[in-house]
């Protein structure tokens, strides 16, 4: 069943195509932001981290992000920059950044300086970074939420409306059924990814309105570990390999979302999947859950990275040890090439052979 029109457009446009429907635009960059408490307020949130699939050949370059744009920026935050300058998010209310995400904390951090110094306008969209900590000790659950209540001052100042919470609880409920469409769809492959990430630029309800059943593959249990990947690159070459079970990436995997009004960061907190997980070992041992059981492990980051490189030698011995192939393909380019493509599948192919 091919992929419907309405989510396809969704996926490719992103950000450019979302279309308001009464809401005010609310953009969010990295994983965390709790979305239904978005919604609750009157806005719709909107990914601004992965740029239109079109922007690798026709989107903005802005001279004076070229000039301030250090080398260790990744391109989620110098092509986010670009368009910002560009005034891609001049029809936004707002921009939450999570400071979760490396990216989104440097874009956050280059795009209030941007503005501070008056090289860009200052009449686009207002900017907060969201700040949440990844534990449960009595400091942190106080200190998560003051930050809860920074960002509902921010969006009920900014959207001119209250915090309802019958709206609230209709929110995280409209939020669950998407979730369990979502649950439904195989785990990997090229058409389910990008169903499942098209709702990103969508609202819950017109996303799970239009989730149909994909085909279950089957094959060897492969599982995509590395840094953010908003297009499905790996899963397209995998396709002749076997199933990819588990997609750990960002983008891959679906975050957790609240799921209680009266707690709703609870999920959101004990993310053990959060690069900032605390104690880090939390981190490493989820990683260790979602390989276990695994034909084949593939890895892949970005040269940018500070983060899952160091857990590698240890999720290749452990992987190995269990009879499981481990393939490290290095640095992934923003958008692989088709040599890169070729150079990707040989290592896989002989990791099988």
């Amino acid at each position: 069943m091919p992929v419907h029109a309405t989510l396809q457009d969704a996926f490719v446009q992103r950000a450019d195509g979302a279309q308001q429907d009464g809401a005010a635009l609310i953009g969010v960059f990295g994983e965390g932001v709790p979305l239904p408490l978005v919604a609750a307020l009157g806005g719709l949130a909107v990914d601004i981290k992965a740029p239109p699939l079109s922007d690798a050949t026709d989107g903005p370059h802005a001279d004076l992000v070229a000039r301030v744009a250090e080398p260790f920026l990744d391109p989620f935050t110098t092509r986010f920059l670009h368009r910002f300058a560009a005034g891609a998010f001049d029809r936004f209310a707002t921009l939450i950044f999570a400071r979760d995400d490396v990216s989104g904390l440097a874009a956050y951090q280059y795009a209030s300086e941007l503005r501070r110094q008056g090289l860009i306008s200052r009449s686009g969209p207002r900017l907060h970074l969201w700040n949440l900590l990844h534990t449960d000790s009595a400091p942190v659950v106080s200190f998560n939420r003051h930050e809860l209540g920074r960002l509902v001052a921010h969006l009920e100042e900014t959207l001119g409306t209250r915090l309802d919470q019958d709206r609230l609880s209709g929110a995280i409920e409209a939020e669950k059924r998407r979730g369990a469409a979502l649950e439904a769809l195989p785990p990997g492959g090229s058409d389910a990814f990008t169903v499942r990430n098209a709702g990103r630029w969508m609202t819950p309800a017109a996303h799970a309105a239009l989730l149909a059943p994909l085909p279950q593959p089957s094959g060897p249990a492969i599982v995509l570990l590395g840094t953010a990947c908003d297009i499905p690159v790996l899963h397209d070459i995998c396709t002749e390999f076997g199933q990819v079970r588990a997609d750990l990436q960002d983008y891959g995997r679906r975050a957790p979302h609240p799921i209680d009004a009266a707690d709703l960061l609870r999920e959101i907190a004990h993310d053990p999947l959060s690069p900032r997980a605390a104690p880090p070992s939390r981190f490493t041992r989820a990683l260790f859950d979602g390989i276990a059981g695994a034909d084949l492990v593939i890895a892949s980051l970005d040269a940018n990275d500070d983060c899952l490189g160091w857990d590698l030698p240890l999720l290749r011995d452990f992987a190995t040890a269990r009879g499981a192939r481990f393939v490290n393909l290095g640095f992934r380019p923003f958008r692989p090439d088709a040599a890169w493509r070729e150079k990707a599948r040989a290592h896989i192919a002989e990791a099988l052979a």
